[in-house]
């Protein structure tokens, strides 16, 4: 396997509000808060900067689906001693199934539910494809694998 780099860093915060303005205010950073289905499922609000490979991450509600990521469960322990941890990396590879393929070759396994959607218009992305490593093979450290197409501008 062969990742093209850093997809994007994910960081869980406990206040959403205050952690955009933070971004936006002293960093420039400007976040596509998700909504719909997803952000629903999770139980989390997430805010995703493609351009500058951030995430952010608020659990705000049960889940009606535990999914990974993000685990809103686990993020929500995570939270208790701090404002915010740097939840998970993902890593951009051409092509999900080749990099899976080749990681179960080591043994490494995958964990939760494989994200999937043909586009979104919120991201101005199409045919995503996502999964989470297990933290067992990945030394503790939530990884995750991904692959999309950009939306032309």
């Amino acid at each position: 396997m062969e990742i093209e780099g850093i997809d994007r860093l994910v960081i869980g915060v406990k206040d959403m509000d205050r952690a955009l303005a933070f971004f936006r205010d002293v960093l420039g950073v400007h976040f596509t808060e998700i909504e719909g289905a997803a952000a629903k499922m999770a139980g989390c609000r997430l805010a995703i900067s493609l351009d500058k490979c951030l995430e952010l991450v608020s659990p705000v509600a049960e889940p009606l689906r535990v999914t990974n990521p993000p685990d809103p469960l686990v993020l929500k322990q995570r939270l208790e001693h701090a404002d915010a941890v740097l939840y998970a990396v993902i890593f951009k590879v051409k092509d999900l199934n080749t990099a899976l393929a080749d990681a179960a070759r080591y043994g490494v396994k995958m964990t939760g539910s494989r994200v999937a959607f043909p586009h979104d218009d919120q991201l101005r992305v199409s045919n995503f494809d996502e999964v989470a490593l297990a933290e067992d093979f990945t030394f503790g450290v939530k990884m995750a694998l991904s692959q999309y197409d950009r939306d032309p501008a």
